[in-house]
């Protein structure tokens, strides 16, 4: 199953991008999602997603959590967070292979 890529994207011809299910960029998007969701948004999972990180790190330990409870297809290497105090932004570097 195809899904759409967030944040939207249009190819050459005026399509939407999609992302094929099962590829890296498929579970890469999902991940992100799940970082970048606060638990309580979605009602019929409320508990998916991680703490809003802004101005802070983003919990490695809930997201590794989130990560294998929510995406079981991959398992993650490493994960990593930075804040960068002058702006307050956050980012998250994750690697992990499918199993």
């Amino acid at each position: 199953m195809t899904t759409l890529k967030f944040p939207l994207e249009y190819d050459q011809d005026g399509s939407l991008v999609t992302l094929e299910e099962g590829t890296d960029a498929f579970y890469a998007q999902l991940l992100s999602i799940s970082a970048l969701t606060e638990p309580g948004t979605l009602p019929f999972s409320p508990e998916f997603g991680v703490l809003d990180p802004s101005f802070r790190v983003v919990n490695r330990g809930l997201f590794m959590i989130q990560a294998s409870r929510f995406v079981p297809e991959v398992e993650i290497l490493e994960a990593e967070g930075e804040l960068a105090e002058d702006t307050g932004t956050t980012s998250l570097r994750v690697k992990f292979r499918r199993v």
